[in-house]
């Protein structure tokens, strides 16, 4: 049997394992990434994705393929029937999200399914010269001291090979093969008592359909049933129902004729319908308890659970890999020391714990059976959607001055580029965000050319910036300074005019990498 060399292995080609290889690959770091499956996802499964993950697929230079394929954030009507002219919104969708259109230099959400990002972080990684394995799966795991023995296995062929890497991301979903491996437990309601069956067919239906825009779908709620039609591609549909274990129901029950009795009371009327595929789905809501073990990192769902209803699965997974893939290349190539890695936990944990048990907040209480046990929800108010995408502030020792107290998010009421919380968006010039000015290196950000200096000299990319915009956003003036972070993080932060600049930025570079 070979062995193949590589800095990172990942197993799991979803949205975190993906966006893994390919921020990896940003960063000139080689991975291989493996997954059972034989194909990307042809089913939207997660579809809305937060400005935050927008922002991160700018920072990789991918903004034209996302916004060519991505739209407005999708909504939800409800009609009686599908071929019912009556129809109301479920939920005031704008509300949602209003206020957070100027944080950022992207929209506050639009609608790129899985089905359509996967595709694109596919190819930015090969691009790059990740290598992606799809029909593979990781087969046995081993680690020691320098690094971990992998045996990945082909599916079809059963050819297997070794892979010795410095560091394994196990992106492998709910049901992780690589955390239970390990042994690493979870913690949280575990499995909720919605039972969901997923048919996908083929039929003329999209004419009932024709006016609604890309990625809206409709619920239809009359005396025989109540479920969700989505648009796939072309005549390949989606419905979405629920069944009930309490009433005798079970999900063998969805026969082949069963669905086509289904979707006819659904759509209205009767046309020739093709039932391609029928999957059931039960969502969790658990995290798990470490998200390092060794040099194994978790990742997405094997990492944070949780119901799709507040968009936070996929969007979660792709800030957790942001986090990650800078702190991993820094400790490859020299720049920091191991122990930055540890950071990721102390950093990611109280935000997908928090994400998680948000998500049993709102729309999801609408679909918890009233005869089951419901989950405990998270003690206090339901927090704002500013508060769940961006609201949070990071404390570890990749932060200066940042407290390694408590595993527990903090939440701050607004970005003023605290240490901790990610940068502020202030227009700098046309179509230019202060985010467009970050790499995939560390930069300075301020209104002094001392400190634009001492970052040269100290090897770090730095922009002057100084307006009324920025003052105000930030509070500082114009000798302030902010180092940010390869995440775009304020990593440190100085206030008072430089002294030694040159000798603080390094010291402030020292503190984060662990030097």
């Amino acid at each position: 049997m070979t062995t193949m060399r590589v800095p990172v292995l990942i197993a799991g080609a979803g949205a975190g394992g993906l966006a893994t290889s390919a921020l990896l690959a940003r960063h000139g770091v080689r991975s291989l990434l493996v997954e059972k499956r034989n194909e990307v996802f042809i089913y939207p499964k997660a579809r809305n994705l937060s400005f935050r993950s927008l922002e991160i697929l700018r920072g990789l230079g991918l903004s034209d393929e996302v916004h060519a394929v991505a739209d407005h954030v999708s909504a939800l009507m409800v009609r009686p029937a599908l071929n019912s002219p009556e129809e109301k919104p479920a939920i005031d969708v704008n509300a949602v999200f209003a206020g957070l259109d100027a944080l950022s230099p992207e929209p506050a959400a639009q609608y790129c399914p899985q089905s359509r990002l996967e595709p694109i972080l596919l190819a930015e990684t090969r691009r790059r010269g990740g290598e992606v394995r799809y029909g593979t799966e990781l087969a046995s795991l081993q680690q020691d001291e320098t690094g971990v023995t992998a045996v990945v296995r082909d599916r079809g062929s059963g050819k297997s090979e070794t892979v010795r890497a410095d560091y394994l991301v196990g992106a492998d979903g709910v049901h992780s093969p690589v955390r239970n491996r390990l042994g690493i437990t979870t913690s949280g309601h575990g499995a909720l008592p919605i039972y969901v069956v997923f048919i996908y067919f083929r039929a003329p239906w999209t004419k009932f359909v024709s006016q609604l825009a890309d990625g809206d779908g409709v619920q239809v709620k009359n005396a025989d049933v109540d479920g969700i039609f989505l648009l796939v591609d072309g005549d390949l549909g989606m419905f979405i129902t629920m069944y009930f274990p309490g009433r005798g129901e079970t999900a063998d029950q969805f026969t082949p004729q069963r669905c086509r009795d289904l979707l006819t009371k659904a759509i209205g009327e009767p046309i020739d319908i093709d039932v391609i595929e029928v999957a059931a789905w039960q969502p969790y809501e658990q995290v798990a308890d470490q998200f390092q073990c060794g040099r194994v990192f978790l990742v997405g769902d094997s990492a944070h659970t949780m119901p799709p209803f507040k968009a936070g699965g996929a969007n979660t997974a792709i800030q957790s890999a942001h986090n990650l893939a800078w702190k991993l290349a820094a400790v490859l190539d020299g720049t920091a020391d191991p122990a930055l890695l540890q950071t990721y936990h102390a950093e990611r944990h109280p935000v997908g714990r928090f994400a998680a048990r948000q998500s049993l907040t709102g729309p999801t209480l609408a679909v918890l059976p009233l005869s089951d046990d419901r989950p405990q929800l998270p003690a206090g108010e339901e927090c704002s959607m500013f508060e769940l995408l961006i609201g949070y502030r990071y404390h570890s020792p990749a932060i200066v001055n940042g407290s390694t107290e408590p595993d527990a998010v903090q939440l701050v009421s607004e970005l003023r580029a605290q240490p901790g919380t990610r940068v502020p968006h202030v227009w700098v010039r046309d179509g230019v965000s202060t985010l467009d000015l970050l790499g995939p290196g560390f930069t300075v950000l301020s209104g002094d050319e001392r400190w634009c200096a001492a970052a040269a000299s100290a090897s770090v990319t730095a922009h002057r910036v100084y307006s009324d915009e920025w003052a105000a956003a930030t509070g500082l003036a114009p000798e302030g300074a902010l180092l940010i972070r390869p995440d775009d993080f304020v990593g440190w932060r100085c206030d008072a005019p430089p002294a030694d600049a040159e000798g603080q930025l390094r010291q402030a570079l020292a503190t984060i990498l662990g030097r």
